[in-house]
């Protein structure tokens, strides 16, 4: 088996030392409402979908991330997963942005 490198710090991981698996879904949220303005023609829509490669569709409803981390990074990224200015203080959540 090949040796295993954080993803993070590049850090050789060596046989039986611990690890972590970071493992990342991003997922397209949907509120259940459709906003259409004017006329909306579904199939010019689907029409213009075919203009672009498949994957890059993909990714704009799901993208999956793996990563391996050693026990510092795993510290580092659990203390500020989304690297936010913090004050001093950790979130337990990220207030919504207000509409202007």
């Amino acid at each position: 088996m090949p040796a295993k490198r954080c993803s993070r710090c590049q850090r050789i991981i060596g046989e039986g030392d611990l690890f972590y698996r970071l493992d990342i879904k991003v997922i397209s949220g949907f509120d259940g409402i459709i906003k259409l303005g004017g006329h909306y023609d579904i199939n010019a829509e689907i029409e213009k979908l075919k203009a672009y490669p498949e994957d890059l569709i993909e990714e704009e409803v799901y993208k999956e991330f793996h990563f391996i981390l050693c026990p510092r990074c795993k510290e580092i990224y659990c203390s500020n997963p989304l690297h936010l200015g913090l004050d001093g203080e950790i979130p337990d959540h990220i207030p919504p942005v207000e509409d202007k």
